[in-house]
């Protein structure tokens, strides 16, 4: 059996009382909007008050929301990463060199 225990999985034989204790969980319901309440005891422990912006990131079937400033300096290393691993294959084509050298 398998606890996650905020972002980490761990297997039931190393549980150490941190990430028991660590562990939150709120069930809240979604409007017809799409638009959910964080609780307020999360929202005071969090320091997120009226007008913080948040990010919302996909991992796998989570869905984690984050401070926008505790994402921010990584988001530019992040997309230019992913700029240069989906253009990778365009760059070391070489059926495509050809075609640039025709207009470059």
């Amino acid at each position: 059996m398998l606890i996650c225990a905020g972002m980490e999985t761990v297997n039931e034989t190393n549980i150490s009382k941190h990430s028991i204790t660590s562990i939150t969980m709120d069930v809240i319901p979604v409007s017809t909007k799409g638009q959910i309440v964080i609780p307020e005891a999360v929202r005071k422990r969090h320091h997120i008050k009226p007008g913080s912006r948040l990010v919302l990131v996909e991992r796998g079937d989570m869905l984690v929301l984050r401070r926008e400033s505790d994402v921010e300096h990584n988001i530019g290393s992040a997309w230019t990463a992913l700029a240069e691993r989906s253009l990778k294959k365009t760059w070391d084509n070489p059926k495509d060199g050809k075609e640039w050298k025709r207009y470059v």
